[in-house]
């Protein structure tokens, strides 16, 4: 009885016999040894050289051109004229400050450019005939008047120096009768308007006060929170050992804009709060010294004319009757001198008019010209620049400011983005590779949100400035622009970088 096979020897047997038959197949077919290479087998892979090895980095999508817009000096912002996604136009407006101001400079200053320029020309050119004419019957009234008050006393002069002296009298009779009842009532009761006007600005203002200062302290809480909220992002941003996602970084972005609004909100509140200070202090005076005046005149009216005011009345009284009685003589004579006086300028007047401007007037006229003009052109550029406009064609990315809010000149108030082109600027490249590249070299494009998009490019920049370091390494930020565009690529998108060095 034979003994049966195991299974182990029956497949050994089995692989035996097919290896035979391979061997035998290769053989008449003319198979050459196994140390020789057949002539049509395949090459080996090339060796790559160390230096032309692949280099691969981390980079950011950004717009081959954007720029970041800030108003040139303060102000309260007006207007804003567009919406984050908007596409503009080089020239057109984007932001308005209030103009109210600059616009009333603007008129003030071609008024005064405007008066210096006819001044200018009144002097530089010879004097119009009208102003001759003009200047001629000006003399001629005055020597008029001359010849009059050098003949006699007028009967006017007569009539206001017999009023004179009976306005003295009245008054002298007023304070040697003492104080009227009627004047003391209807002082009395403005006394008393004017104490209850006191009371009652001291309760508006103090209500005013009171509402602004509580808006102050719910304006410092609220920046407290937005400090904490931003501190606490900022933190666990740092802790991340990861590079950081758009949107951590939006969120950090978000926190910090927040935490300025906050402080922005704080100050105004603060000036506000001041202001309310200022108008207490300044209200309450006001109406204090006006209860002070009207108490004052009532005292004065009670207590009656001391005797220097009577002395004071019954010596005006006496002036007046001797002006009166003198009238003929010492009046006459001061009149006629005023008289002469009046001749001598209509004649200098009219001599200047035919003689025309002295050189020196006119070149002071002239530099008083240029003076406005220049005045009025710095208030024209203010007021164009209380407008910012768009420097570029491009897409607003970014608007960092709303109407109402204090423009700060050193805080970015619109950005904006040329996105008809696309860059990739590397975040981790090291020194230990960047030495090897070369403007030009290709490279492939991967981005992370899109797996299935490759887009060739080359590089076109390699800034010479490091731009971090990563443990004892520096990076440095290389530019590679994509040979071609997909409407799917945004600002900040992260994406991987395959750099071939050319040499």
């Amino acid at each position: 009885m034979s003994l049966p096979i195991p299974r182990v020897a029956l497949g050994m047997l089995a692989v035996v016999l097919l290896v035979g038959a391979v061997l035998m197949a290769y053989g008449r077919a003319g198979v050459l040894p196994a140390t020789q290479s057949a002539p049509d087998s395949a090459p080996p892979p090339p060796v790559v050289a160390p230096g032309t090895q692949p280099i691969v980095a981390n980079g950011i999508v950004a717009p081959a051109t954007h720029v970041d817009l800030r108003f040139e000096t303060g102000g309260i912002v007006r207007d804003v004229l567009v919406r984050e996604g908007d596409v503009v136009q080089a020239g057109d407006p984007i932001l308005r400050l209030d103009t109210g101001d600059l616009e009333l400079r603007c008129a003030q200053t071609r008024a005064q450019l405007s008066a210096a320029q006819a001044q200018y020309e009144l002097l530089a050119g010879p004097a119009a005939p009208a102003d001759i004419q003009r200047a001629q019957a000006v003399l001629a009234r005055a020597r008029a008047h001359l010849r009059e008050v050098s003949g006699a006393v007028t009967p006017a002069a007569r009539r206001a120096a017999q009023a004179r002296l009976e306005a003295a009298r009245v008054a002298l009779a007023r304070l040697e009768e003492g104080p009227n009842p009627a004047d003391v009532r209807a002082l009395r009761a403005e006394l008393r308007q004017a104490e209850a006007e006191l009371r009652a600005t001291r309760d508006r203002l103090s209500l005013e006060k009171t509402t602004l200062r509580l808006q102050m302290e719910q304006a410092a809480n609220v920046l407290r929170d937005r400090q904490t909220e931003y501190a606490r992002i900022r933190d666990e941003n740092q802790a991340r050992t990861e590079p950081l996602t758009a949107d951590q970084r939006v969120r950090e972005a978000s926190a910090r804009l927040a935490m300025d609004n906050a402080e922005k909100a704080l100050e105004q509140a603060r000036v506000a709060y001041e202001a309310a200070l200022q108008a207490e202090r300044t209200g309450i005076a006001a109406a204090e010294a006006r209860v002070e005046a009207v108490k004052a005149r009532l005292d004065r009216i009670l207590a009656g004319a001391d005797a220097d005011q009577i002395a004071a009345a019954r010596a005006a009284v006496a002036q007046a009757e001797d002006d009166l009685a003198r009238l003929q003589d010492e009046r006459r004579a001061a009149l006629v001198e005023i008289a002469r006086m009046e001749v001598a300028i209509a004649e200098a007047e009219l001599e200047r008019l035919l003689a025309g401007a002295r050189p020196a007037e006119a070149a002071i006229a002239r530099a008083r010209v240029e003076e406005a003009r220049a005045a009025l052109q710095q208030a024209e550029l203010a007021l164009e620049r209380a407008t910012l406009r768009a420097p570029i064609t491009g897409v607003v990315a970014a608007l960092n400011i709303r109407p109402g809010e204090v423009a700060d000149p050193h805080l970015v108030a619109a950005r904006l983005a040329d996105v008809r082109g696309w860059r990739i600027e590397t975040t981790n490249l090291s020194e230990l590779n960047v030495t090897r590249l070369r403007e030009g070299d290709p490279a492939i494009i991967r981005l992370n949100a899109i797996p299935d998009l490759e887009i060739p490019g080359r590089v076109t920049s390699i800034k010479p400035l490091g731009a971090g370091q990563e443990g004892d390494v520096t990076l440095y930020t290389v530019i590679i622009t994509p040979d071609r565009l997909d409407e799917r690529l945004r600002w900040n998108m992260t994406a991987m970088v395959q750099i071939t060095p050319g040499r």
